[in-house]
């Protein structure tokens, strides 16, 4: 009896073991069913996002290819795109937002003092801005002589990076690999939002970011430029001699306009993705290719709804096909 005893003993230890082996199984079925469920919503939500970016960036191309000029954008006076940053929300659930490259400093070409201007309002000492304006003009000039605060090929090796190229920058993102501008990432991204690599000169006072704006006019009172960007709000900045008299300085025709370029900065988000989009996009009526083309595209930080959806206004064109149709039906 006590041997029948000890072997229903070790009978049940088995059968608790073998639940117990079971349960743990189980669990981690439906826990890998769970992730699996997880990752397949997340995928679709990406696929979503990639879907509605796709369609936001074809419908901005198409209006600013097909609408004509105006100072701040692209449209008629009832209905208009603006290229001066502000947010867009497409009916698909996409974020867009313009920036006219008119509206930029051209780190290729803007005047010095200018640079220095747009450096220094932004907490930059004035020793250390002029001394990242010498690496600057170091890396875009075709000699290898070096300023006196800048960096040639010696200066570069040094510190393990490449360049300089010795050329006008292709991309901001040369910026990343210059000394002093590559020490701080967060500044350097919000540089980035104020300057071009474009090398046109003409600046657009009605697209303009205020740090642009400025930089352009340091002399300016801010109560100057505060009604500039009141001006173009109403759309009421359609002269450069209104503008010439509002700000109190000269315009010269053959630097100022006010009429967007052919280029645009476009930048994209919608739910479910991880970051935004940014497309450097320009229009090529006469292109063999098409009517526009992408210069460049990258991620950058993607926009926040809770913070753009109280000055958000809704985009110009749909691209829900449902409500396309029924917005020309008669």
């Amino acid at each position: 009896m006590k041997r029948r005893a000890h072997q229903s003993g070790y009978v049940l230890l088995m059968v608790l073991g073998v639940l117990a082996v079971m349960a743990f199984v189980v669990q981690r079925f439906a826990q890998r069913n769970d992730d699996l469920r997880r990752n397949a919503l997340d995928f679709q939500q990406y696929a979503d996002g990639q879907a509605a970016v796709s369609g936001a960036l074809a419908a901005t191309l198409y209006w600013n290819a097909t609408r004509p000029l105006q100072p701040t954008g692209r449209g008629d006076a009832a209905l208009q795109l603006r290229e001066d940053g502000r947010p867009y929300k497409v009916d698909n659930g996409a974020w867009v937002q313009l920036q006219d490259v008119r509206g930029l400093l051209s780190a290729n070409g803007a005047p010095r003092a200018v640079l220095q201007a747009l450096l220094v309002q932004d907490g930059v000492t004035v020793t250390r801005a002029q001394a990242m304006i010498d690496v600057l003009d170091d890396y875009i000039d075709t000699d290898n002589l070096k300023r006196l605060n800048g960096a040639e090929r010696g200066e570069y090796q040094a510190l393990g990076l490449p360049g300089p190229r010795n050329d006008w920058l292709l991309s901001l993102r040369e910026l990343q690999v210059m000394p002093l501008w590559r020490d701080d990432p967060a500044r350097l991204a919000r540089w980035s939002s104020w300057l071009s690599s474009d090398p046109g000169h003409l600046f657009n006072p009605a697209t303009a970011p205020p740090a642009t704006l400025r930089a352009t006019f340091p002399t300016a009172p801010a109560a100057q430029i505060d009604q500039i960007l009141q001006l173009r709000a109403q759309d009421q900045l359609r002269d450069l001699r209104v503008a010439s008299a509002v700000l109190g300085l000269p315009m010269a025709e053959e630097d100022y306009i006010l009429s967007v370029g052919n280029d645009a900065r476009i930048t994209l988000w919608s739910p479910g993705l991880p970051m935004a989009l940014e497309y450097n996009a320009r229009l090529t009526p006469a292109g063999e290719l098409g009517p526009w083309v992408i210069t460049e595209q990258h991620s950058t930080k993607r926009l926040n709804p809770l913070d753009e959806a109280p000055r958000a206004l809704a985009f110009p064109l749909a691209t829900n096909a449902q409500r396309a149709a029924s917005s020309v039906a008669p």
